[in-house]
């Protein structure tokens, strides 16, 4: 009896439950048949029980349209068979008519309808009667089966019409945000044509003055090479080599490949090396420039060769954009636990429209609006850079013709004594020693010769050689003090050079010079695995070639 009483139904549930049967009860088997004849013309099946008992477990199988119950059986009476019908959540609105032989007005027939009767039928029955009121039962359910579906199929419609309306929402959403990223596509493809019509401009300017003062130094070949040329092919070559870099710099970072190579740096000598640098930028455009020093040392753990590339970026740019005759000023210290290098100019300013983008890759209206030269990709450089950095950089400008100022922060290190931060503000120069013996090795016929023309301005003795197999056998009959070696020489490559020379020399360790255009910090860690001492980048300048010859493993 006890899962009678159960209720663990969900309500949901219970209104899905609707039985088609009807069950009989009575212990007389005569008043069993005689309902049965009675209720047959209601097509509906019956289901016999001969007791209270019984009837419960027939509840238990199955549910019911109708309980037909007599009131006065032996053992468990109808009144209490009801009452435990009732006290069954799945069954506490199935149609109950009792069959009682009890007058109307005995009390006995009021208990019934507080158990939950729906009606009484006195006996004798009539069967007309009793197939009336079933009929009304039965017509009643039916009907609450058919709203029932009625609000299943309602409920479903509306499901369906709520997903046709989130399918359309989204295809909007999709569409418009299609729309969204065709017009950054657009917006990025214009700026990269853009980009590249300037790029072949910036290129041409540099070439123009290179190829007209070949000329103009071949027309009298003997005439020793004026100062002034000199200069003009020195500044193009430098305007190209940073050209060069930075597209370089760019293609590593979209392809995720720019390492940094992080040491305790001094900000001092960051800002320092970045001036010195910059100077031939200033004393172009007539500028005037201040470096203003922190009063506690400010030391970060970064990459000083990009750390220097980005302070460099921020001085070229203000006095790119300052007008002849500018004041430019370079400070740095510490603020907040960070350190900082701020560049500020008195030049053009920076127009309200274009200053949240002015770090942006490929922008280049400022370029346009003022008629400096440029690809657009210096600031862009330099806030990746300093994000790679785990800092911040930020322009600040009161608008054109109010100047602008330029401010990164980097986390300071926490240095462990004085060697290190003395270590950490040490610039190097090159090294002036004794002359070498060298031995240049390259495929490039122009690079090659140049390289030992250099080398031997220097005073040093040098030999050419064009490929890896020919390194080898120089290095071990001429036993040279350095080597330059390209990487990238046909058959055998700078790396197996250097392998074959460190397993074949014994008495005594020549210095191994790499001198590639890879310039990836993996393409460093490669060439040091493969023996090399230092490893320099294609195109190098005359104090990095001479700075490599005489390096110490501390240096590099």
């Amino acid at each position: 009896m006890d899962h009678l009483i159960e209720s663990d139904h969900d309500p949901d549930e219970l209104a899905l439950n609707y039985g088609r049967d009807i069950l009989v009860v009575d212990d007389n088997q005569s008043n069993l048949v005689a309902i049965e004849a009675a209720l047959a013309p209601l097509g509906r099946h019956m289901v016999l029980a001969r007791s209270g008992i019984e009837a419960l477990g027939k509840l238990l199988e199955q549910d019911f349209a109708l309980i037909i119950l007599d009131v006065a059986m032996p053992g468990m009476d109808g009144f209490e068979t009801a009452k435990m019908v009732r006290s069954r959540e799945r069954n506490r609105t199935t149609p109950i008519i009792f069959v009682t032989g009890m007058s109307w007005e005995n009390d006995a027939v009021i208990r019934g309808y507080e158990l939950g009767a729906f009606d009484f039928l006195m006996k004798p029955i009539r069967p007309e009667v009793l197939r009336a009121k079933a009929s009304v039962f039965v017509q009643l359910q039916e009907r609450t089966i058919e709203l029932k579906q009625k609000a299943d199929e309602l409920r479903e419609a509306q499901a369906r019409a709520h997903e046709r309306e989130l399918m359309a929402q989204r295809r909007r959403f999709e569409t418009e945000v299609m729309e969204q990223q065709m017009k950054q596509l657009a917006e990025t493809d214009r700026r990269k044509d853009e980009f590249l019509a300037i790029l072949a401009h910036e290129l041409r300017n540099p070439l123009q003055p290179l190829q007209t003062a070949v000329e103009v130094l071949e027309h009298d070949p003997d005439k020793p090479v004026p100062a002034r040329i000199r200069g003009i092919v020195q500044r193009q070559v430098h305007h190209i080599t940073r050209l060069v870099d930075d597209l370089l710099d760019v293609a590593r970072f979209t392809a995720g490949k720019l390492e940094l190579r992080r040491e305790p740096v001094s900000l001092a000598m960051v800002v320092d090396e970045a001036v010195t640098q910059c100077q031939a930028a200033i004393t172009a455009r007539h500028h005037t420039i201040s470096v203003k020093a922190g009063k506690e040392p400010a030391v970060v753990h970064g990459d000083p060769v990009r750390l220097i590339q980005v302070v460099c970026n921020l001085v070229n740019n203000a006095a790119k954009y300052t007008d002849p005759g500018g004041k430019l000023t370079v400070s740095w210290g510490t603020e907040d636990a960070c350190g900082f290098i701020r560049v500020t100019d008195n030049g053009r300013g920076i127009p309200h429209d274009i200053l949240p983008r002015v770090f942006d890759m490929f922008v280049q209206e400022r370029v346009q609006s003022s008629g400096a030269g440029g690809l657009g990709l210096g600031l862009g450089l330099v806030k990746r850079l300093i994000e790679l950095h785990g800092g911040s950089v930020r322009a600040t400008s009161a608008g054109p013709g109010m100047g602008s100022m330029f401010e990164i922060k980097l986390a300071l290190h926490q240095v462990a004594d004085e060697t290190q931060i003395a270590r950490a503000r040490t610039k190097t120069g090159p090294r002036q020693k004794a002359s070498l013996r060298a031995l240049v090795c390259d495929d490039a016929p122009d690079l090659r010769e140049l390289v030992a023309d250099l080398l031997r301005l220097r005073g040093h003795e040098v030999t050419v050689v064009e490929d890896g197999a020919a390194a080898v056998q120089m290095v071990l009959r001429e036993k040279p003090d350095v080597a330059l070696i390209d990487i990238g020489l046909p058959n055998m490559d700078g790396y197996e050079v250097a392998r074959q020379i460190r397993k074949s020399v014994t008495d005594y360790k020549p210095r191994l010079i790499a001198m590639t255009g890879y310039g990836q910090a993996s393409d460093r860690a490669s060439a040091f695995e493969a023996g090399f001492d230092d490893h320099i980048t294609k195109p190098a300048s005359a104090d990095k070639i001479l700075r490599a010859l005489y390096g110490s493993p501390e240096e590099r």
